[in-house]
């Protein structure tokens, strides 16, 4: 007869468990009645996602003497690592541990359970990037804010952002020098058919085509960028046609106030207290040129940290675990928000502006087959890189006060995914100059210069695995890794390692002399500048210091374009154009800035633009009152 209250053998035992970037240590201590300690060490779990178990449910386990504790939503895998390695430990220690999950499940003994009921100046949905950035504002603009968080932990996407985000600064830029094949793109420019040119777009490409012919007379060798040139490869690079034949581009209003501003919202993130590396242009895949300014620490969660930290530090009230379930209209005004949380706990918060800023639905695969009129199919188990909670409830709760919608039906693949996660942080990220792409026979199959969209493509069309070749010098150019995690994803086999290109070669179950053959030609068109064969037309460095690599890579839904109709000052407008009061928009909850393809780089971009217009427009058109937030 098994009981629920066994007896250990006491001791400190210590396991590997399996996380979402390798495996991660565990050690747990027993005395001979109880679990007395969990600690884990999750330094190759990302910060903001899998950080957000190792924080909370090892202190969960000890107080409730009990696995049978929630898995962290947007950290499942490293939730269920944490899980597995302590019922192993258990296991070490003398007890099934089917005995200690089948215990109550655990309850915060502190968490609240009567109502809440809030009235602020601005409620604020969502708390990633810009709901963050839009509460940080609001706070700068005097204004009272309560910001309602539907997970366990802020970040949203961005804590999932490899970082660099796009602004033409080129005071700094100049410093650099240009890549080999730079010339080549401006130079394509400036033959660009204008007629070809949308009107909205045609003064600002002939003022670009100036710049161009003046920078290449001038016969410098630096990075050049201008405000003109990110305004018009964001419009070239959304400017897609649907499987029907319908043609969007980027709305030209919001696309300028985007690229105007966006300079900016780097220096305010420096003075919220972001650090960037002043020493490298960080460029993402897909964002055509070298404009990204990097945090120097912990990617996307660079920016959480520090704005989480602002809003908290300025009087802003932050509710997690707080879902919105419902946005009303009073006196023709939308003015009040419902949450409810899991334990039927009901907020209502009464305010006079609503920001939303929930994100988009790239984690909703349902909603973005129902929407899709891009991609020729979306399978049911494709992955994807967003967080679970990116689901379309802004959307929702937008349209649920007659919010029209814009663009729903584009949606952005990441081409260089996690095959089996759909995450961007495992194997070896690099600037697309130094992409060299192997589909499953060993050869290259498109420009890795491109966009995501057309790389993406091209995967699907190469049976949707893909490699990534990189060698030791293309490695030291990688943005989201180091040395230890990758060794440990080589012993984990997930990512492949070699000393020749033969052995590599093997390994990914290609034909050795194809490869070989593959990286010589490629390697010959970095000496050339010149790749003929796809076209690629801009390079840095070639494949030939051992040890080589190959990263599995396949597409995954990483991006929705379409969303709510905003104007240039974040107004949600309804079908007729019409601004609905009280309600703003800011981020990917939104449509119309993207159109068809986003721009790597580009949505930090957007987010941190936009999330502080919403704010600052909805804080200039409050009357102000003599209270702020408050709670009764």
């Amino acid at each position: 007869m098994t009981t629920n209250n066994p007896k250990f053998k006491p001791g400190t035992y210590h396991v590997d468990a399996p996380g979402h970037n390798g495996t991660f240590p565990i050690e747990v201590t027993f005395s001979e009645d109880r679990i007395e300690s969990v600690k884990v060490d999750g330094k190759t779990e990302t910060d903001g996602i899998g950080s957000n178990a190792y924080t909370t449910m090892p202190q969960q386990i000890v107080d409730g003497q009990t696995l049978n504790v929630d898995v962290v939503t947007g950290a499942s895998d490293t939730s269920h690592g944490i899980l597995s390695g302590v019922a192993e430990a258990i296991k070490q220690a003398g007890v099934d541990p089917e005995i200690i999950k089948d215990r109550p499940h655990y309850v915060d003994p502190d968490a609240e359970v009567e109502d809440l009921d809030y009235t602020t100046d601005i409620v604020v949905i969502g708390g990633g990037g810009a709901g963050l950035a839009a509460a940080a504002t609001a706070l700068d603009q005097g204004k009272k804010v309560v910001l309602l968080e539907k997970t366990m932990a802020l970040g949203g996407n961005t804590v999932r952002a490899g970082g660099p985000m796009n602004a033409a600064d080129p005071e700094w830029q100049n410093q650099f020098k240009a890549l080999p094949g730079e010339d080549k793109t401006l130079e394509e420019l400036t033959e660009y058919d204008l007629d070809q040119v949308d009107d909205e777009y045609k003064a600002d490409f002939e003022t670009l085509k100036g710049q161009i012919r003046e920078y290449l007379d001038s016969k410098k060798d630096y990075l050049f960028d201008s405000v003109e040139l990110h305004r018009i490869q964001t419009y070239l690079g959304g400017t897609r046609t649907d499987l029907q034949g319908n043609r969007i581009y980027g709305k030209y209003p919001l696309v300028k106030k985007l690229t105007d501003n966006v300079l900016n919202s780097v220096k305010w993130l420096k003075e919220i207290g972001v650090k960037f590396d002043e020493t490298e242009v960080a460029m993402p895949v897909g964002a055509l040129w070298r404009r990204g300014h990097k945090p120097l620490e912990q990617a996307g969660f660079a920016y959480i940290k520090a704005l989480g930290k602002y809003v908290e530090d300025h009087g802003g009230i932050i509710l997690k675990e707080a879902p919105v379930i419902r946005l009303m209209n009073v006196n023709g005004k939308v003015s009040r928000v419902i949450a409810e949380r899991a334990n039927e706990q009901r907020i209502t918060v009464r305010a006079d502006a609503v920001i939303l800023a929930t994100g988009g639905f790239g984690a909703n695969t349902k909603m973005v087959q129902e929407y899709n009129t891009y991609w020729p199919s979306i399978d049911d188990d494709i992955p994807t890189t967003n967080s679970p909670a990116i689901t379309g409830d802004g959307i929702a709760l937008g349209q649920s006060v007659h919010a029209d919608v814009t663009g729903m039906g584009f949606v952005q693949m990441m081409p260089v995914s996690d095959p089996e996660t759909g995450e961007l942080f495992s194997g070896i990220q690099t600037p697309p100059a130094n992409f060299v792409m192997v589909n499953q026979e060993g050869k290259r199959f498109v420009n890795e210069f491109a966009e995501r969209d057309v790389l993406a493509k091209a995967a699907f069309e190469n049976g949707g695995l893909f490699y990534l070749i990189a060698d030791n010098e293309i490695k030291k150019t990688a943005y989201n890794t180091s040395e230890a995690q990758l060794e440990q994803q080589v012993k984990d086999g997930r990512l492949f390692k070699a000393d020749t290109l033969a052995d590599l070669a093997k390994q990914i179950d290609v034909d050795p002399v194809v490869l070989e053959d593959t990286i010589k030609k490629y390697n010959s068109y970095v000496d050339a500048d010149n790749d003929p064969e796809f076209g690629k037309n801009v390079f840095d460095l070639k494949v030939e210091q051992a040890p080589f690599y190959a990263t599995p890579r396949k597409p995954a839904i990483h991006h929705t374009m379409g969303g709510l109709t905003i104007d240039a000052d974040a107004h949600v407008l309804n079908a007729d154009g019409e601004r609905i009061p009280g309600l703003y928009a800011a981020g990917e909850v939104a449509g119309g800035l993207h159109a068809g393809n986003r721009l790597g780089g580009n949505s930090l971009a957007d987010i941190f633009t936009f999330g502080p217009i919403a704010a600052k427009t909805a804080a200039s058109e409050i009357v102000d009152t003599a209270s702020g937030a408050s709670m009764h």
